[in-house]
């Protein structure tokens, strides 16, 4: 009887051994099971908050592009209207610079033409002079003529000879306040009495309204050569005697002709000379009745 109880007690000994073994076992097949599946969950964890951490850099990413292209547009035009401002800048400061050369070379011109004239021999019978600018050149070629930037204001008077540091250019034949107008002596209307110098042959140099003049009312038989010079003769008081008028390029039975010492292209400046009238052999100043006709009728054709 002793033994069955001892032997039922080991059975349940050996049972409760056993649960208990099987116990610690699932025990730590749940705790191993346990720390896989956080680990497990813990990598899945990360993994999701990377990806949500991509979708949120990309949303946000969206609406920088189209502000950094905004930016960089805006600094783009910027730039084009910097350009366009130095731009305007210097065309203006490179106008004031061409207008100023201008202004230089003007000057220039000007400054040479005045010491050509200050540089004129003297001329005998005149008593004064009075230097100007020509402002104006409606010649053509029907009329040749030029617009000065002087008149009463300076003393001048209708008949008074202009002159470069050539020669005769021609005489005043209108007069204004502050302007006059010079009838070349190459226009058709002209007529001065003139000399041959090397001759004396006294004529008449007629305009042309062209390059050239030619002398009419010579002598007969004149003794006059290519290469004579002509200058006024002052006959009949009408201009001072002595200036250079031009040279003698032509000759033959019909016609003298003489080209004028004047550079017409380079004419800017010339002088009036006012000058004292010739007397006549009885000792008289000379009238409108003393003049000889032929220049008489040029001057009546005269304007």
């Amino acid at each position: 009887m002793n033994a069955r109880p001892r032997e039922r007690g080991g059975t349940l000994a050996a049972l409760r051994s056993a649960l208990a073994r099987r116990s610690i076992g699932a025990l730590s097949a749940t705790a191993i099971g346990l720390i896989v599946l956080t680990k497990a969950d813990l990598e899945i964890f990360a993994y999701l908050s990377e990806r949500a951490a991509d979708l949120v850099a990309g949303i946000t990413s969206w609406p920088a592009a189209p502000l950094a292209f905004v930016r960089r547009a805006s600094e783009a035009i910027g730039s084009l209207l910097a350009l366009e401002e130095e731009n305007a800048r210097l065309r203006e400061e490179n106008r004031r610079l061409v207008h100023w050369q201008n202004e230089a070379i003007r000057l220039a011109v000007q400054n040479a033409a005045l010491r050509e004239a200050l540089k004129m021999p003297p001329v005998t019978g005149t008593r004064r002079r009075t230097t100007v600018r020509i402002v104006a050149d409606p010649g053509g070629p029907f009329v040749q003529t030029r617009l000065i930037d002087a008149g009463r204001d300076r003393g001048l008077e209708k008949g008074m000879a202009v002159v470069d540091a050539y020669g005769m250019v021609g005489r005043i034949v209108e007069v204004g306040e502050r302007s006059a107008r010079v009838l070349l002596i190459t226009d058709f209307n002209s007529r001065i009495p003139v000399l041959v110098e090397r001759s004396r042959d006294q004529a008449i140099l007629e305009g042309r309204n062209g390059p050239l003049a030619e002398l009419r009312f010579l002598p007969m038989n004149p003794s006059v050569a290519v290469g004579d010079r002509v200058l006024t003769s002052g006959r009949g008081g009408l201009l001072p005697p002595g200036l250079p008028v031009g040279e003698i390029v032509h000759v033959d039975d019909r016609r003298v002709l003489v080209r004028p010492l004047v550079d017409w292209d380079r004419l800017d400046h010339v002088t009036v000379l006012e000058s004292d009238p010739v007397p006549t052999p009885d000792g008289r100043l000379p009238t409108s009745e003393a003049v000889p006709e032929p220049i008489r009728a040029a001057e009546r054709s005269g304007r």
